[in-house]
């Protein structure tokens, strides 16, 4: 676990690029995301399509980056290898976008099919809270109204959000421990397979067989999320510890997927490894013979 852990901070620091692209995509999607508001439903319905389209293409690409940084990793590369491998990186994002984007939308389609499942199984255990939720939105502007609205809540109102409340973070924290090794097992496994269902049951099994070492991962994102998040919302009026905070969660966020990675890769000793050859001049080989790991 603290090999996997120094492993991924150099993987970071080596490979500028995978926060870079993460950036990359954050922005367009930030210039994107204000055209939902106030638009009609189709509009609204189309951009949100291309928004799930340019998040799949971004993910399929992204993921391929990590793994080819991840396989390929190794101790005291000289400042000439490292950017030679980060620069090679850009070949990784293509080939992983045409080879992995189908599985990554029906990963992604099944993902949301099971939080909707879920909010609606809340609904029907617990009953619905549609007209707080409309009342809230109501006075989202007004502090005091809002807190006028709360106090005359009955108990029996805040016994269903509550009940609401910790069936959703159950529920929430069991799909994400279940998907958690989802992409490392669809990019990593051994059998090459592309099928975004075989990746859901290995990553079960993944997670069982690495549970100490998941819950600690689980933990730790868990705790270094909230705490970045309520720093972001203490300074939100400093921009200069908001702009901070917003960086430190963006490396954040990138150095937890190389270390879900690299924490599935530690104890293969086969992996998957696809070849790009279409408009690629820096084709990786097949084995890798510093890892130790061969195709």
């Amino acid at each position: 676990m603290l090999n996997s852990i120094k492993k991924s901070f150099n993987i970071i620091k080596d490979n500028p690029f995978i926060t870079l692209y993460f950036v990359l995509y954050l922005i367009v999607l930030f210039l994107i995301i204000p055209f939902l508001a106030g638009r009609n439903i189709i509009l609204g319905m189309i951009i949100g399509v291309l928004i799930l389209l340019l998040t799949c293409a971004f993910v399929s690409g992204w993921f391929n980056m990590i793994k080819a940084s991840t396989v390929h990793y190794k101790e005291n590369k000289t400042p000439e290898e490292k950017l030679e491998e980060a620069l090679k990186l850009k070949n990784d994002f293509f080939c992983g976008v045409s080879g992995y984007i189908l599985p990554i939308i029906a990963g992604t389609i099944l993902t949301i099919a099971l939080f909707y499942l879920h909010s609606y199984l809340s609904d029907v255990i617990f009953g619905k809270i549609d007209t707080v939720i409309y009342e809230l939105s109501k006075y989202a502007n007004d502090a005091e109204a809002l807190r006028n609205y709360f106090v005359s809540l009955p108990n029996s109102t805040w016994a269903v959000i509550f009940k609401k409340g910790i069936f959703s973070y159950i529920a929430c924290n069991l799909i994400t421990l279940f998907f958690l090794y989802w992409g490392a097992s669809l990019y990593l496994n051994k059998d090459c397979s592309t099928n975004p269902f075989f990746a859901i049951v290995d990553s079960i099994k993944t997670m069982f067989k690495k549970f100490p070492q998941t819950f600690l991962v689980f933990i730790l994102l868990t705790l270094a999320n909230f705490v970045l998040i309520s720093l972001q919302a203490i300074f939100i009026e400093n921009v200069i510890i908001s702009f901070i905070t917003m960086i430190l969660r963006i490396y954040f966020a990138a150095y937890m997927i190389v270390l879900i990675f690299d924490l599935y890769e530690s104890d293969k000793t086969k992996i998957c490894e696809k070849i790009c050859i279409k408009n690629n001049s820096d084709n990786r080989t097949d084995s890798i013979g510093e890892n130790g790991i061969s195709n």
